[in-house]
């Protein structure tokens, strides 16, 4: 099994391409090794190969360049906006906060959802059932910069998978293939929309060029009104990578030319057996109904408060 990234080759790109990378390479030597000293010294569970650090830097870098298509000095100022937000946001610790952790496992339940193998062509897939979103639990259980970091946690999440397939497959796979499926959708979900422009402004701004393809399934008759609101804060290049795909047999057979039946869940005409629910690869949480829903909530939410209440006594003592 290949072990590590296939190397970023700048022969690929055309002369005109090669000397706006090198000039972007070169104005960013030093905010890359200050960003690289950063990381290195928050001592990270999951150590740092220099050399892979070092590549993976290169297909960032190109990566900005189309997504600003070649501007030198966009790409620079995006860049450097893109580290400074990494550090004020502690992002690099993200997937190793264990409140962080927690709360994912929640909005799981709230929120149905899977990484699920990947696409033909290599790139990490996630499915969620979109449809059946428990909006007003999310909405009264967390505050909308949580949800943002859950946001943060999942991109962070996708981009480890990538580079973990890049490694396994010996080809580089820098962006992932999302599946919304929106049975069951309602116009609740309208109440989302000042998170959705939230995340778009993140996805455009510190990870560009990262999604892949978007398919939207089971569309259902409201579908026009939420895609009117939404299309408006979306980037053109990016709505050319959403594929909306009709209710029935249509479904499977466009999942089907990009994804293997072994990497699909059964409903959606697949043949996974790997999942540890399979055929069932996307539990849906049985929610109870009334009072027992409190008593579900607390007892899914008094981890996190634990662990927070942990936190805030070795902050008091450390300021005592």
């Amino acid at each position: 099994m290949t072990t590590t990234s296939p190397l970023f080759d700048i022969s690929k790109l055309d002369a005109e391409h090669q000397n706006r990378f090198q000039t972007v390479y070169n104005e960013l030597k030093s905010n890359h090794t200050s960003y690289l000293q950063y990381k290195l010294n928050l001592q990270l569970k999951n150590k740092i190969n220099m050399d892979e650090e070092e590549n993976e830097w290169c297909y960032e870098l190109h990566r900005f360049l189309r997504a600003r298509k070649w501007d030198v000095t966009h790409t620079i100022k995006s860049i450097q906006e893109m580290i400074q937000w990494r550090i004020d946001n502690h992002v690099d610790l993200i997937l190793e906060d264990q409140s962080m952790v927690l709360r994912m496992d929640i909005i799981r339940k709230m929120a149905p959802s899977a990484h699920h193998g990947h696409t033909k062509a290599g790139r990490p897939l996630f499915i969620e059932k979109f449809g059946l979103v428990h909006v007003d639990k999310l909405l009264n259980q967390f505050t909308s910069g949580e949800l943002i970091q859950g946001h943060i946690y999942w991109l962070e999440f996708c981009c480890q998978r990538a580079r973990e397939c890049s490694r396994q497959q010996g080809k580089h796979v820098e962006n992932f293939t999302t599946i919304y499926d929106l049975h069951a959708c309602k116009l609740e979900l309208t109440k989302f929309i000042h998170l959705f422009k939230q995340s778009v402004h993140i996805d455009d701004s510190y990870y560009p060029e990262r999604l892949g393809q978007l398919f939207l399934i089971n569309p259902p008759m409201i579908f026009p009104i939420l895609w009117n609101l939404a299309k408006y804060w979306l980037d053109p290049v990016t709505k050319t990578k959403i594929h909306v795909i009709k209710k029935g047999l249509e479904t499977s057979t466009a999942l089907l030319q990009h994804i293997d039946p072994d990497q699909l869940p059964h409903e959606y005409g697949g043949t996974c057996h790997s999942c540890p629910t399979a055929p069932d690869c996307i539990p849906v949480y049985e929610w109870n109904k009334d009072i027992a829903d409190d008593k579900q909530e607390e007892q899914l939410t008094r981890p996190i408060r634990q662990l927070n209440d942990e936190r805030l006594n070795i902050e008091e003592t450390n300021i005592g």
